[in-house]
């Protein structure tokens, strides 16, 4: 994929002080197409949004790569792997355009049905390790860009946002970006605007229980599972602007707790 102009418009940031969610919101909000690069050292991503949609996401990480994800998961042998990649490099040193898993479905090793869903398990699990990154610069390019992906994914970025926020495994991180325990959060959304965030029953009662009067104590104890994953749903929440933070500027009565996370212990904020 690239811009069909060099025309384009550039936002740049740092994911250590925006994290990637918060990001992907920004852009969402805009609606504009375009491609999001991140990178951190030498790793680089690209994730390309098109009408709201999430469609598409690469890695140069060569442990990303189609190939190397269907042999590490036993879906090739080392000798179907090495005997599909000989056939990719002869296409290419040829100067033909060929595609890793195109070679792999005329080797009879995937039907075209398996290899879409094996494309769609690898962007998902590409788009979804970004959400880990602490830090790292991250820029967007705003403009159309020509599509060569035969298989496309089409993930309306607010569900992209709340299902790469389930997936980090430090909740502690999400969660102290909510502010210290005595946080009140109010809600501010209408029902009619969560259609696309595809929320299941639980989650839907969570974000009911955000009501003006509890606390982020409190509501990390009323959630579908534990404190660490109601609080990362919380964030999602919180970055889909569905909740805001009411100004709170008293702790009365209000004590420091601490809960147990998948990611270890978590003392909110004093």
């Amino acid at each position: 994929m690239a811009p069909v102009s060099d025309s384009r418009f550039e936002f740049r940031g740092d994911l250590s002080k925006t994290p990637l969610p918060e990001v992907l919101q920004t852009v969402h909000h805009y609606r504009v197409p375009g491609v999001l690069v991140v990178r951190r050292g030498e790793i680089e991503k690209k994730i390309y949004l098109w009408n709201g949609d999430v469609i598409f996401a690469t890695s140069n990480d060569r442990d990303e790569s189609l190939g190397s994800v269907l042999l590490r998961t036993g879906a090739l042998t080392r000798e179907q792997f090495d005997e599909s990649v000989r056939r990719l490099v002869e296409a290419r040193a040829a100067e033909e355009t060929r595609r890793h898993g195109a070679v792999l479905v005329e080797m009879g090793l995937l039907t075209q049905e398996a290899l879409s869903a094996s494309v769609t398990r690898q962007v998902r699990s590409i788009l979804y390790s970004v959400f880990d990154w602490e830090e790292g610069s991250v820029t967007f390019t705003v403009g159309r860009f020509r599509t060569d992906e035969i298989i496309q994914l089409e993930i309306p970025t607010r569900q992209a946002i709340v299902a790469g926020v389930k997936a980090v495994r430090d909740a502690r991180r999400l969660i102290a970006l909510l502010g210290p325990s005595w946080t009140v959060f109010d809600p501010c959304y209408a029902p009619t605007e969560i259609g696309d965030v595809a929320l299941d029953a639980g989650e839907i009662r969570l974000l009911q229980h955000v009501d003006g009067t509890k606390t982020l104590r409190e509501l990390v104890g009323l959630g579908p599972a534990d404190a660490g994953h109601n609080g990362k749903l919380l964030y999602a929440f919180f970055v889909l602007k569905l909740i805001s933070r009411r100004d709170v500027t008293s702790r009365t009565s209000v004590k420091k707790i601490q809960w147990s996370t998948s990611g270890g212990s978590y003392t909110p904020p004093s």
